[in-house]
């Protein structure tokens, strides 16, 4: 996992993963353990009485989600202390009202299997390769994802239960699965295909542009951080729900954007460019370094 620089009081541990960040530890004596939200970023907050090993019946916890992002936060009172922080993207169109403090339901099937599988991530200490970082980041924002959707259908006042919000969410949830269709969401929320699309048409869209939007995004993410470099264009596409590159591009192309490979290469010149206007300011590094 990736060191990352912040690190709270109560933080033993704090891990990257990709465009993840995890804390993992444990409360403080005498201290109010609190948490800075990036901008761009929600979180899950979560507080419990027991590692996420216990015997079901030890398991107490209180979870949040927020999405009040460039903020500092306050964790739920407990023994050991988690926060999951991701980019905020990656909810996009599952219906959380922007700046909500979302109560997450434990008790849902995903909530524990993800709690566990996140804090094995972050208490992992060997490298990991491209490859194994993307399938980690993909699997803990999916699972989040989830977590998410479902917390959201069983609160009072949220939008979780009209159909488009609904679909939505399984869009974003499962956009990388090559076997989502209309017709799959459609039977998943009991609904007939053509009251799905009705209901898209409402918001002036179709069930399959939004799932080629969603599946774009999440290429576009992949290609655009260095991390992922070693994953082909190729790869990445069948990653994103899509059958092979050519099918990628051509969605690219649906949607306005430039071909994959140059999405990707305008990244990398960006990335040097920086670099190279950071080492050339007075009184960097490097600069320094090479003055003394």
């Amino acid at each position: 996992m990736t060191p990352h620089p912040y690190r709270p009081s109560w933080a033993r541990t704090v891990a990257g993963v990709g465009s993840v960040r995890i804390l993992v530890g444990a409360t403080v004596i005498g201290e109010t353990p609190r948490v800075a939200i990036a901008e761009g970023e929600v979180a899950l907050l979560i507080s419990t009485s027991a590692l996420p090993t216990a015997r079901p019946e030890r398991r107490r916890c209180a979870a949040f989600l927020v999405s009040e992002s460039g903020r500092t936060h306050t964790l739920p009172p407990g023994r050991f202390l988690m926060v999951v922080a991701f980019p905020a993207a990656a909810l996009e169109g599952v219906g959380l009202p922007r700046g909500a403090r979302l109560p997450v339901d434990g008790a849902s099937a995903l909530f524990w299997p993800f709690f566990a599988f996140a804090w094995t991530v972050a208490m992992e200490t060997a490298p990991q390769t491209g490859l194994s970082m993307y399938f980690t980041e993909r699997l803990l924002q999916e699972m989040l994802t989830g977590v998410i959707v479902a917390s959201i259908r069983v609160q009072d006042g949220l939008p979780g239960h009209q159909p488009y919000v609904a679909a939505m969410s399984m869009i974003t949830a499962q956009a990388g699965d090559p076997m989502l269709t209309p017709s799959s969401i459609a039977e998943e929320l009991n609904l007939s295909l053509r009251t799905l699309q009705r209901h898209f048409s409402a918001q002036n869209t179709t069930i399959e542009a939004r799932i080629r939007s969603v599946r774009v995004e999440q290429a576009v993410r992949l290609l655009e951080d260095r991390v992922y470099d070693s994953l082909s264009v190729e790869r990445i596409a069948q990653a994103c729900g899509f059958s092979n590159g050519s099918s990628l591009a051509r969605a690219f192309a649906s949607e306005g954007r430039l071909s994959p490979t140059v999405v990707r290469e305008s990244s990398r010149y960006r990335t040097v460019a920086v670099g190279e206007r950071e080492r050339r300011q007075p009184g960097s590094s490097s600069l320094a370094a090479t003055a003394g």
